[in-house]
């Protein structure tokens, strides 16, 4: 730490014990909280609060968003940074910002809201023992009414999403850091744990915490929800994230696949299913009588070929109907209300020409999500998505061929990338039809996990070796020790015994010596042979 000048610092906030100098939350290479789906959480929580507790950092268009809805809004940080930087900020606001270990503040009003998006693994000191997140918790509802509207973010570092992130093409390298992602203890063992410390409601988040596109409770989140809100856009490694998530969702379900999770007591009401769409706006699917057309294809595909058969042939008939509808959506951006196809949302997205075009690269995108889920379908195996796409457009008499649907993808994805979206990739079953670019990648990743399990095998290898030779030395040392300690009791015993025989050598010649020296005094011997003659007459007359 410098020696800054406290007093100065402290002129535009409050200081309390745990501080931190050079050092910044809101500048750290992890994401901060934002996104219109947390941002409805922390608008819902804020309103009409009389106090607005925010605690831990969050990102400053979030924080934009809930500044001035509720009478007084305090900011708990910990580091001197990132507390100038917001004061500044909101200067001419009524925001309190507090600069400090959480559990060092107290309030002189109890909060009765509370938003904690970050989570609470950054709320206290790095100088401090470390705490978990149940003593957090704890001491956060000390400082709140006991009906406080709250929001709580809780990531889940057991979700596929979350190791996947773990694994980089930089692990190969010895020297760099890297670790096997583990369920942190300290965190609560689930959603319903959570849920439950703060008698709230529950939602998982997808695909993660920082910027989630999709909070629905575990009830509302489908298999197709969880996929198609899940599917990642930032690196290349994580295109390979659908089966894994597929069958976490199957052996976990949703809740302990999921991304994160956010406990929330807000006065309005959230749908169960909060979701945005590609192009950041908002969308609720809560109806009952909803779905979403990714579920009902893999339901149908299954076991209901029929059902698949005119599913297919809604979409062809909506698509022909109004293709300027459709031309701008995804596959996961359908939904199914009462029985008719319909977008979810209003796109100016161009990504078909004809209505042919749109309804084969939907139809393309959908097959996508068929193979790479790995859901089942009625058709044989062995069969890609070029060949399965052409299959679903034959259900409605619709003749194509695998090189016209891998034109129509090549436009669609080329549309996608220029406006900002992320394509639908699938895994490729023949390696005539497979990209080179994509094969390369695929290899590089390949080759970076073999490596970092090269390096893993490497360090449990010096790792047991290390140990051996210490269970091998401390072995030798107490060898060692045991023999000092037997030649020690050995001497010790030789001296008690040859102290003890000199004792009884020279107690053995006193009665001599003194018979000897009691001799040579006048009369001695007289007084003797006296006493021995009372003696012998005193026996007589007592054995009569």
């Amino acid at each position: 730490m410098n020696d800054i000048d406290t007093v100065a610092k402290s002129a535009a906030y409050e200081v309390v014990s745990g501080d931190m100098y050079d050092w910044s939350d809101l500048t750290d290479a992890r994401a901060l909280p934002h996104g219109p789906v947390l941002t409805r959480f922390a608008v819902a929580t804020a309103s009409d609060a009389a106090h607005l507790l925010v605690v831990g950092p969050h990102h400053l268009d979030l924080l934009d968003a809930v500044v001035g809805l509720a009478s007084r809004t305090t900011l708990v940080l910990r580091t001197h940074t990132d507390a100038q930087l917001v004061s500044e900020r909101y200067a001419d606001r009524t925001v309190d910002v507090v600069c400090g270990d959480l559990r060092s503040w107290t309030p002189d009003q109890p909060a009765d809201a509370v938003l904690a998006l970050d989570g609470l693994g950054r709320v206290t000191t790095i100088d401090a023992a470390p705490v978990d997140w149940h003593t957090i918790s704890v001491h956060l509802a000390r400082l709140t009414t006991r009906d406080a509207r709250l929001s709580v973010v809780v990531p889940n570092p057991g979700s596929p999403l979350a190791q996947l992130r773990a694994v980089t093409p930089e692990a190969s390298n010895e020297d760099a850091d890297w670790s096997f992602p583990i369920h942190d203890r300290a965190h609560p063992r689930g959603l319903a744990d959570a849920s439950a410390r703060f008698a709230g409601r529950g939602y998982t988040l997808w695909p993660d915490v920082d910027a989630p596109t999709l909070a629905a409770t575990p009830d509302a989140c489908t298999v197709a929800l969880a996929i198609a809100h899940g599917r990642p856009v930032d690196t290349p490694t994580l295109r390979e994230l659908q089966p894994v998530l597929a069958q976490a969702l199957d052996t976990l379900g949703t809740a302990a696949a999921a991304g994160g999770w956010l406990v929330t007591r807000t006065a309005d009401a959230i749908p169960a299913v909060l979701g945005v769409d590609r192009s950041g706006n908002e969308t609720s699917w809560t109806a009952p009588d909803r779905s979403w057309l990714v579920e009902a294809m893999r339901d149908s595909a299954r076991r209901d070929a029929a059902g698949l058969r005119r599913h297919v042939r809604r979409l062809r008939d909506a698509v022909d109907g109004d293709p300027e509808r459709w031309r701008g959506l995804q596959a996961d951006e359908i939904g199914l209300d009462a029985g008719q196809v319909v977008p979810l949302h209003d796109s100016a997205v161009k990504l078909g020409e004809t209505a042919e075009e749109i309804f084969l690269g939907l139809l393309d995108e959908l097959a996508a999500y068929l193979c790479v889920a790995g859901w089942r379908h009625p058709w044989p195996a062995g069969r890609g998505r070029d060949e399965l796409t052409v299959l679903l457009a034959a259900t409605v008499e619709t003749v194509t061929t695998p090189a016209d649907v891998r034109q129509v993808r090549g436009r669609r994805e080329a549309a996608l990338s220029s406006n900002g979206m992320t394509p639908v990739f699938a895994r490729r079953t023949s390696p005539a039809e497979a990209d080179t670019s994509e094969l390369r990648k695929l290899l590089d990743e390949n080759e970076a996990l073999r490596g970092q399990v090269t390096w893993f095998k490497q360090q449990m290898r010096q790792r047991q070796t290390m140990t051996h030779e210490v269970r091998t030395a401390a072995r030798r040392d107490v060898a060692a020790l045991n023999g000092r300690i037997k030649d020690l009791e050995e001497q010790l015993s030789a001296r008690e015994a040859t102290s003890i025989s000199r004792v009884a050598q020279r107690a053995s010649t006193v009665p001599g010596r003194a018979r000897a020296r009691l001799g040579r005094l006048p009369g001695a011997r007289r007084a003797a042979r006296l006493l021995r003659r009372a003696l012998g007459r005193l026996r007589r007359a007592i054995r009569r």
